[in-house]
């Protein structure tokens, strides 16, 4: 399927503290992705104003910084005027012929950052001098010797560097080793290895994740294992009382929350604190796992009779094999799922895992899988948006 709805993804642009620098806003829209000038329409520039409008960009990026990578042509037909430069940076794709040199020049001159291709810098060294622009290279066009002589070349430019397609974290320690300023890929959700064992120093807290999720544990047993873990307990009891929540009363206990809230919501909160607490980590990656739950969640919900539970599990536990650099069916091997979410997150098989694979093809902007049960394109857009949104919520409330 080649849908027609107008999508807008995001992928995090890390620095080396490895905290969320920017977010590469990746498009489906042909007038920016193509770059063909014919097809910069009248419908096309409304939905790009639309998109990346601050009410738009606040729904996806929040208060970080965006990137819009654009073709020349798409240049050359002005629409790079349509995104503001307080919040967006516009990235020149690599092509063959260069024929928006002036261009880039003019929308310098409006303030806008700019982020061209390493194979373009020669021809664009004199913006590259200023520091608020960035070069970026494509690490996987380069063996190792040869990409630390390109990052030498590059320093001759005062711009920042961006790492590009980072698949493993080798290659990112590595891009950190030669002292790169921002990294991108999709190392995140990768195990940085594929053992057949859980870490020793992760053992507790797949211990707790399989008691929380013992289908057969009581709201008294819950209780009692939060109770084990005194930050858990204080962090729940925090969230449950906060604005965000807006419970009608005061909670004062685990058990008190578990039957304002829900166990299932409460199983949730407390997954989310415990895989949020890995510090080897990216806080991205939590995240990440949070829209999944939520975008999973909502398309399980357009399903008759679908247990929405069960596929907000399976988009929030589908990061534990990144989290515990261990492969997933050994993981899963550790907890009491449903044979449902295990094929799910294993295989991607059933309605739950069509849900995840559609929300893991959005995420990675692979517009012709981003599908579920036939429902409309510009839905799945609207839940992915929301998902965002929520993720944000639970982020700055729940895990801070």
């Amino acid at each position: 399927m080649v849908s027609r709805t107008c999508f807008l993804s995001r992928q995090a642009i890390f620095n080396p503290s490895m905290n969320v620098a920017a977010y590469d806003l990746q498009s489906n829209l042909p007038s920016v992705q193509d770059g063909n000038p014919a097809d910069a329409k009248p419908d096309s520039i409304r939905v790009l104003s639309e998109m990346f409008s601050d009410p738009g960009l606040d729904l996806v990026i929040g208060d970080c910084t965006g990137l819009v990578t654009m073709t020349p042509p798409a240049l050359a037909a002005g629409l790079w005027k349509y995104v503001p430069p307080e919040r967006v940076m516009i990235g020149l794709s690599p092509a063959e012929n260069d024929d928006a040199t002036v261009q880039l020049a003019e929308i310098a001159a409006e303030g806008y950052r700019l982020v061209i291709d390493e194979s373009r810098a020669a021809d664009h060294a004199q913006l590259l001098s200023n520091d608020k622009h960035a070069v970026k290279i494509d690490v996987t066009k380069f063996r190792p010797d040869a990409l630390a002589r390109r990052v030498q070349q590059l320093r001759k430019h005062k711009s920042k560097i961006l790492a590009d397609h980072i698949e493993t974290y080798d290659d990112l320690e590595f891009c950190k080793f030669l002292h790169i300023d921002w990294f991108q890929g999709n190392f995140l959700s990768r195990p940085a290895s594929r053992k057949n064992e859980i870490p020793v120093n992760r053992l507790a807290m797949m211990q707790l994740l399989s008691k929380l999720h013992d289908t057969e544990a009581d709201i008294s047993e819950i209780e009692k294992l939060a109770a084990q873990d005194v930050a858990l307990s204080y962090k729940l009891l925090r969230y449950a009382n906060s604005a965000a929540v807006a419970l009608p009363r005061s909670v004062t206990s685990v058990g008190h929350a578990v039957r304002l809230v829900g166990l299932n919501t409460l199983r949730s909160w407390s997954s989310a604190l415990l895989m949020s607490a890995v510090d080897s980590k990216p806080r991205e990656l939590m995240t990440v796992a949070l829209i999944r739950a939520h975008m999973c969640e909502l398309l399980g919900q357009t399903v008759p009779n679908a247990n929405k539970d069960s596929y907000h599990t399976a988009g929030l536990l589908s990061v534990l094999d990144a989290i515990l650099d261990t492969d997933m069916a050994t993981v899963l091997s550790e907890l009491p799922l449903s044979q449902e979410i295990n094929e799910a997150l294993i295989h991607r098989a059933g309605p739950i895992g069509a849900a995840l694979r559609c929300t893991l093809a959005y995420e990675s902007a692979d517009w012709d899988h981003a599908e579920f049960s036939g429902i409309a394109s510009d839905m799945i857009r609207g839940k992915y948006w929301e998902a965002v949104a929520w993720s944000r919520k639970i982020s700055d409330n729940l895990l801070n």
